[in-house]
């Protein structure tokens, strides 16, 4: 997965903006630590690698540091430890950067925030150090006080789209210094990264405008639906409710209905109503009763569409678990939108069936099948309340432990978790590859969820 920023900085741009050049005033590289997301003894953040605009080519990197931040996990890079030194290396798709850009390099620390490192060294040169923007570690970026259970997950909170100035306010400042930038090809004010300011650079700008520490329409589902219209089952789990959708998560809307029949049309089969996925659950006793009531039909049913949509998808020779994790990961979390749609459609087109990814773009349809990847599968409670059937799959588990497939770690890096409590599902790591995927596959088709289906 490819998470790449091209940014560059002109001694023109540090003369509009004063405060976005003052860590490059030094004429060297740079590197700026940004936390995404934060739970107790540990924490996701960005490393922005900045090559020095005046400098030279940047190649076959190597990112060294002593002391703090300690890595568990990386992206965009490898890394390992080399007696008390932190080492990051390059991967192949970015072992170049020319001279003004930047990679995003991403990592799961141990510990606390804000790390501490000292030394800090690119292929043995001492380079800028940035935390969160500001060289003596600053804001730690927070988080948006919602009480989820002492869990943090996902960089969206922290996520501040048009802000160019960085001061948490999308507002007149932004958009002077975008209108500075009118027809060139500035990074900072590129918002769409077309290599032009323009008009659509405008409309995302304005889109964005006002303070970002409020809530950008998470909440605000159009013409869809919330799940628990039809009724709520909480207290089964730690992020059941509205406020706890944290890291980019979102409920679950009817939206994820229209995905799901987007995926059948492409499929050549007819669309199909919220009853009638529900009832097909119900026939093959995935649900905790056997007879519904209410609106269990409905409620069921958008649940099991939604599961199909995520998952059903992908195709037999390339499923993985892991992809479940890294495109609702960066559906949820990758805050440029442009940037977050390109790398999502780049992992349909490697992991979907031939010709789905262009469906969805000509068709207009890739906002709805995104917005369906950050739905959380515990939201409303359904996951528990109506859909932990018990149906055995292979003898090693039941259906609902399959379901946990799209349930993620608190910090978005592993799929097939029990996010109450942040340990892996454990029965449903022993089931096939080959059964997990026939079985979501299931749910698109109507048929058998231990059978041959698509």
């Amino acid at each position: 997965m490819r998470l790449e920023s091209n940014r560059s900085l002109s001694s023109a741009v540090c003369v509009t903006v004063p405060i976005l050049c003052s860590s490059f005033l030094y004429g060297q590289n740079a590197v700026d630590y940004q936390l995404t997301a934060e739970w107790q003894g540990g924490y996701n953040a960005d490393i922005v690698l900045t090559v020095d605009p005046d400098g030279a080519v940047l190649s076959d990197w190597e990112l060294s540091w002593v002391n703090s931040p300690e890595v568990q996990d990386s992206w965009n890079c490898t890394h390992y430890r080399d007696g008390d030194r932190t080492i990051l290396e390059d991967v192949w798709y970015n072992e170049t950067i020319q001279p003004g850009d930047s990679v995003v390099l991403g990592f799961t620390g141990i510990g606390s925030w804000p790390p501490s490192p000292e030394d800090v060294r690119i292929n043995g040169v001492l380079v800028d150090v940035q935390i969160n923007g500001e060289s003596d570690g600053g804001d730690d970026g927070g988080d948006d006080g919602g009480d989820d259970g002492g869990h943090g997950g996902g960089g969206a909170e922290d996520c501040c789209f048009g802000d160019i100035n960085s001061d948490r306010l999308v507002d007149g400042q932004d958009l002077s210094y975008m209108l500075s930038m009118w027809n060139t090809s500035d990074a900072m004010a590129d918002l769409n990264q077309s290599n032009l300011v323009d008009g659509e650079d405008l409309t995302l700008l304005l889109s964005r405008w006002g303070s970002c520490d409020h809530d950008h329409g998470s909440h605000d589902h159009g013409d869809y639906m919330d799940i628990t219209m039809w009724d709520q089952f909480h207290d089964s789990n730690n992020n059941s409710h509205h406020d706890q959708m944290v890291g980019g998560r979102t409920v679950i809307t009817t939206e994820a209905m229209v995905a799901y029949n987007d995926l059948r049309a492409f499929l050549d089969l007819p669309a199909r109503t919220f009853e009638e996925v529900g009832q097909w659950a119900f026939d093959e006793a995935l649900t905790n009763n056997t007879q519904a009531w209410g609106n269990d039909l409905k409620g069921v049913g958008l649940w099991y569409a939604m599961q199909g949509a995520k998952v059903g998808w992908i195709t037999d020779e390339a499923y993985d678990p892991q992809i479940l994790a890294d495109i609702q990961r960066t559906a949820r979390t990758v805050c440029n939108p442009t940037e977050m749609k390109s790398l999502v459609m780049n992992m349909v087109v490697e992991h979907g069936i031939d010709g789905y990814a262009d469906y969805l773009e000509e068709n207009g349809l890739v906002d709805t099948f995104i917005n369906t990847l950050k739905m959380e599968p515990h939201y409303g409670g359904w996951m528990h309340g109506r859909c932990h059937g018990f149906r055995s799959i292979e003898g090693v588990a039941i259906n609902h432990d399959v379901n946990h497939l799209t349930v993620l770690s608190w910090d978005q890096m592993d799929p097939f978790m029990n996010d109450t409590f942040d340990w892996p599902q454990w029965p449903a790591l022993d089931v096939s590859d080959s059964g997990v995927i026939e079985y979501f596959q299931s749910m698109v088709v109507l048929g058998d969820p231990v059978g041959d289906n698509m």
